[in-house]
């Protein structure tokens, strides 16, 4: 026999309740001093910079065409920053826990990344539709990484496997796709070719998702530490994708030579002045990306099978006595994860590389778990995250190839160093579902 636990008493739910709101007061107040000092911070730096330019284009039609010129101070941008930084601060300290201080910080790394960007380049002008472009083709395999570890975690699933579902993606969208483009042979049309990287991404997804279905079988059926296995898998991948790499595909390179996917222009949209070139000139990753983030919020936390995903995330013990299928809700969660992360990972060597390297995945996978923790678990906020990480890669690139003096290494470090940040908690502690990674008897 077992003793009975103890019942929660109403005084016992009240005290557990005050003491979070205790944290969360505290943590308001430690926001709003961090972000007041920040503030402070930019000020300064503007006093030495108001005399150094800063320079930046935009191409108005298209790449190469018009550019729209913008010129100003590095001081002005760094004293819009301090605004911007300094009233989010005092508005944190004024609202407390109802401030929403994520839509104040995504601001704020706004004008803190410009005002930045504007010091490195030190008078250098900057075409910036080519780094917002970039941003968004760099954000879209991190964001759909995301989206999967989202997907996953909100059900109770704890995915740390996303890095190697990447690269196994990468890798089978690259073979598959080179395999069917050799059978269409060297006369082929743009569209077949087109068929034949949809093709490969379609085997990409099945490859991923049949790897989030062994990672929930050792979960639930065996209740194998959820972590663990996920790094195994990770390592799994890794020696997999090596072993064809160097085995197969150094030997008979025509199986890594896929068609690649190219940037579509869409009517009307893409001849908008300024954005046009950015937001709609864009492969079909980043659409796909845009259209699953709007569609899978709104699933998430507007529809019936949302809520029974959260519920299995947070009490799946409460879902399961009210009749929800918590295992198999689960099961599915970590199929249509791993579809998401098999499609983030085929556009690493499909649009990105235009082949299958060693490694290619480069850490993108634990990039997607931060952004999934500073998303909040949420779709619109990992987004906004990955956007963070991918203009962290793309403005790298730009200021390398400018020549700026600042050591390649750092700039290559970049992104990293962002996760670290991020991971390690400074933008605020946030709170996953409750019931990630523990076991649970369907009974």
């Amino acid at each position: 026999m077992t003793a009975a636990s103890p019942a929660v008493t109403p005084e016992h739910a009240a005290h557990e309740d005050s003491i979070a709101e205790r944290s969360a007061r505290r943590a308001a107040r430690t926001r709003g001093v961090v972000f007041c000092v920040l503030g402070l911070l930019a000020f300064n730096l503007a006093l030495s910079s108001f005399d150094v330019p800063a320079n930046f284009k935009f191409w108005i039609d298209k790449q190469g065409g018009a550019a729209l010129d913008i010129q100003t101070s590095v001081g002005v941008l760094w004293m819009l920053a301090g605004i911007v930084t300094g009233a989010s601060g005092l508005w944190q300290l004024y609202r407390g826990p109802a401030f929403r201080w994520r839509a104040a910080l995504g601001l704020m790394v706004v004008f803190w990344v410009t005002a930045t960007f504007g010091s490195l380049l030190a008078g250098k002008t900057a075409n910036l539709t080519g780094v917002f472009s970039g941003t968004l083709a760099l954000a879209a395999p991190i964001s759909l990484g995301a989206f999967a570890g989202i997907m996953s975690e909100r059900s109770g699933m704890a995915n740390i496997a996303i890095e190697g579902k990447l690269l196994l993606g990468a890798c089978v969208a690259s073979i598959v796709a080179s395999v069917v483009k050799i059978q269409l042979g060297p006369d082929a049309d743009p569209f077949m070719l087109g068929v034949a990287a949809f093709i490969g991404v379609i085997f990409a997804s099945l490859a991923a998702a049949a790897t989030g279905l062994l990672l929930a079988w050792l979960g639930i059926r065996w209740k194998v530490d959820q972590f663990i296995a996920g790094i195994v898998i990770n390592f799994g991948a890794v020696g997999i994708t090596n072993f064809l790499f160097l085995r197969v595909l150094t030997k008979n390179t025509e199986l890594n030579t896929p068609p690649s996917v190219e940037a579509v222009k869409l009517p009307i949209l893409g001849d908008i002045p300024v954005i046009g070139p950015i937001l709609f000139n864009q492969t079909p990753y980043v659409y796909f990306t845009l259209l699953l983030m709007v569609a899978f919020t709104y699933m998430l936390f507007r529809t019936r099978w949302g809520l029974r995903l959260r519920a299995s995330g947070e009490k799946p013990s409460a879902a399961g006595t009210v009749g929800i299928d918590v295992i198999s809700i689960r099961y599915r969660a970590m199929l249509m994860a791993g579809l998401m992360a098999g499609i983030g990972g085929s556009a690493l060597s499909l649009a990105s590389a235009g082949s299958f390297q060693m490694g290619m995945s480069a850490g993108k996978g634990f990039i997607a778990l931060a952004a999934v923790i500073f998303g909040a678990w949420n779709p619109v906020y990992a987004f906004g995250a990955a956007l963070v990480f991918g203009f962290a890669d793309s403005a790298q690139a730009l200021l390398s190839i400018l020549g700026v003096d600042v050591p390649p290494q750092l700039l290559n470090s970049v992104p990293y160093i962002v996760t670290i940040i991020v991971v390690a908690g400074v933008v605020g502690r946030v709170r996953g579902p409750a019931a990630v990674a523990q076991p649970y008897d369907q009974g």
